[in-house]
């Protein structure tokens, strides 16, 4: 008898344009939302994301891309009509602070898509425990040093790069249905095994 696969729960947003995405964990060693968003970006966004040119990814990066744990290292997907169109992600460098990252796919620019998973992944950052935030941006990117101050990042410009950090707030109003996303984030978290907090 086949085993049967397992439905992974997903969170739907409304965006600005009136149109639906919805929102789900990143899964250990999954690498195939990771490659759609890598192969819909530009090369200048990919230039921004990854702060050096990059045709494509390397297998050492897509494996730590996707090395997730649901509490140091977390990534969250946004789907629009089933295609991954962007991920979010923090790593924990500390207890205390989580360093974030996004990226979206160009066709879907300019729809709130960047605020959706900011405000994502600063909420799994705050229910586990983070405190404060940082991250590093293209001096360029205005579209994400816009979101990064909305997280409460202040950005200095340090050796071409803008680096930043500060105490990590939840974008006001609301991008995303909060408790829904909290509640997908446990399930998931249980259903892995992982520890029941990360604080």
């Amino acid at each position: 008898m086949p085993t049967p696969t397992r439905t992974i729960d997903e969170v739907p947003v409304r965006l600005p344009d009136g149109g639906t995405a919805t929102l789900r964990p990143l899964r250990h060693g999954e690498t195939e939302p990771v490659l759609e968003v890598f192969a819909g970006m530009s090369e200048l966004s990919r230039a921004r994301r990854f702060l050096t040119g990059m045709p494509r990814l390397p297998a050492a990066m897509l494996a730590a891309l996707a090395d997730v744990d649901g509490c140091d290292h977390v990534a969250w997907v946004v789907s629009v009509e089933g295609r991954a169109v962007g991920i979010a992600r923090h790593a924990r460098p500390d207890p205390d602070t989580v360093e974030v990252a996004f990226e979206v796919v160009d066709a879907h620019h300019g729809r709130g898509l960047g605020r959706v998973l900011a405000d994502t992944i600063a909420t799994v950052a705050a229910a586990n425990g983070a405190t404060r935030v940082s991250a590093s941006v293209a001096p360029d990117n205005v579209a994400s040093i816009r979101v990064l101050r909305a997280l409460g990042l202040t950005l200095q410009l340090d050796d071409g790069l803008l680096e930043g950090s500060g105490r990590l707030r939840l974008p006001e109003p609301a991008r995303i249905p909060r408790s829904a996303v909290l509640a997908l984030a446990r399930r998931e978290t249980r259903s892995s095994g992982a520890a029941t907090s990360c604080a």
